[in-house]
């Protein structure tokens, strides 16, 4: 699997979120998965970072990148996989 600092905030029970980790999976991408939903003011530590508060987020080396559409976009175009080798 490729070394990168990938993060994904979920909660359980989210479709999207499970989208976006298979996606990530499919594409041979390691990342650390962060359930935010016993965490106190996560959601709106998320919107600070991100100016979202809803799940998935997904963040390369604490940079968001998006939520199950862009990271599914920057799978099927190779950008991923092309930030990854940038940052390694």
């Amino acid at each position: 699997m490729t070394k990168a600092r990938i993060r994904v905030y979920t909660v359980p029970g989210c479709l999207d979120c499970a989208a976006v980790k298979a996606l990530l999976r499919q594409a041979d991408v390691a990342f650390e998965e962060v359930d935010v939903s016993d965490i106190p003011n996560s959601r709106e530590a998320l919107a600070l970072l991100s100016g979202l508060q809803s799940v998935p987020q997904v963040y390369l080396d604490g940079r968001f990148i998006g939520q199950v559409a862009e990271v599914r976009h920057l799978v099927m175009t190779g950008r991923l996989s092309r930030l990854l080798a940038d940052r390694s």
